[in-house]
């Protein structure tokens, strides 16, 4: 019989547990846009998540401080692509469903391999090649809804191309974070990055405000932000974190497969979303691109030889 304390320290569970919360975004982001507008949403996203993490933060801030100082362009740069990242998700889901979102948003760690590529020179070997042009056939399958019109003719929904910039944001910022790595503590790193995401969100903001896009503070305004800040972003964050420690940074990214199957549920739940044809195949080819790029990537590292 297993022990309670063993389930609920699985990692396949805890990782789980993460993607769902995370996939929750897209139907909050959704959900809030009658009474909060997207930078609103995303700013005091930002701004509750430091907040909360301070705490945690104060007593590393006189050993870890330096090395953030040290570390404040690479900081401000992966800050302003996470904001960005968050903020397009919320005008996306403006304009395009919560499945469609979720299964573009499956294509971060095919994008991170290619974009890891292309800056970095990283080698692909010929199974991650085929994997990154399958996952974006996939990708492309549902944002053109398989016909080829709208591809000709250029006529993209606006959702999707915001959900495509997220993802190439999320992209950007992995390969940053591979590029140049920052050495100090995970909750010191997730505070630096919110705090950075809030400063570049102020100005946004306040054009939002100028233009009269102004926040209601209702119950829903208020269940979106404590959904938002704590699920979508402490304890999704946390998760991963767990599952990347436990299983290792290649298996846990496969988790982001979940992300089309979590989306379609809550699409349907919430918003009686139908699935299409189209959905299973760019589905299937996105999870096949991503699970091939995840295990060509993890046997490069194992037959990588180490240094004696």
């Amino acid at each position: 019989m297993i022990s309670l304390s063993r389930f609920f320290t699985n990692p396949y569970l805890i990782t789980s547990i993460g993607i769902l919360c995370w996939s929750g975004n897209f139907v909050v982001g959704r959900w809030a846009n009658i009474d909060v507008p997207p930078i609103a949403l995303s700013f005091w996203r930002h701004f509750f998540a430091a907040l909360m993490i301070l705490p945690f933060v104060l007593p590393l801030m006189k050993k870890e401080s330096p090395v953030a100082r040290g570390s404040w362009r690479a900081i401000a740069i992966m800050g302003a692509l996470l904001a960005a990242g968050n903020t397009l998700v919320y005008y996306a889901v403006l304009y395009t469903s919560v499945t469609n979102a979720a299964l573009i948003n499956a294509g971060v760690p095919v994008a991170t391999v290619a974009f890891s590529w292309l800056v970095l020179r990283d080698i692909i070997n010929r199974w991650q090649a085929i994997g990154i042009l399958l996952a974006f056939a996939g990708i492309a399958i549902v944002v053109t809804r398989a016909q080829i019109a709208v591809l000709l003719g250029l006529e993209f929904g606006p959702g999707d191309l915001f959900m495509l910039l997220a993802v190439v944001c999320w992209a950007m910022y992995l390969v940053m974070l591979k590029r140049a790595p920052i050495a100090i503590s995970p909750v010191s790193l997730l505070f630096v990055l919110t705090a950075a995401g809030t400063a570049w969100l102020i100005p946004a903001y306040g054009i939002e405000l100028v233009l009269g896009l102004r926040m209601e503070w209702t119950l829903l305004t208020l269940a979106s932000l404590g959904y938002v800040t704590v699920f979508s972003t402490i304890v999704a964050w946390a998760c991963v974190n767990y599952g990347t420690f436990r299983l290792g940074p290649n298996r846990a990214s496969a988790f982001m497969c979940l992300h089309p199957v979590f989306g379609a549920i809550l699409g349907a739940i919430f918003f009686e979303e139908v699935l299409r044809g189209y959905h299973w195949l760019g589905s299937a080819l996105v999870l096949i691109g991503v699970v091939m790029v995840s295990r060509a990537y993890a046997a490069k590292k194992a037959d990588t030889p180490r240094p004696d």
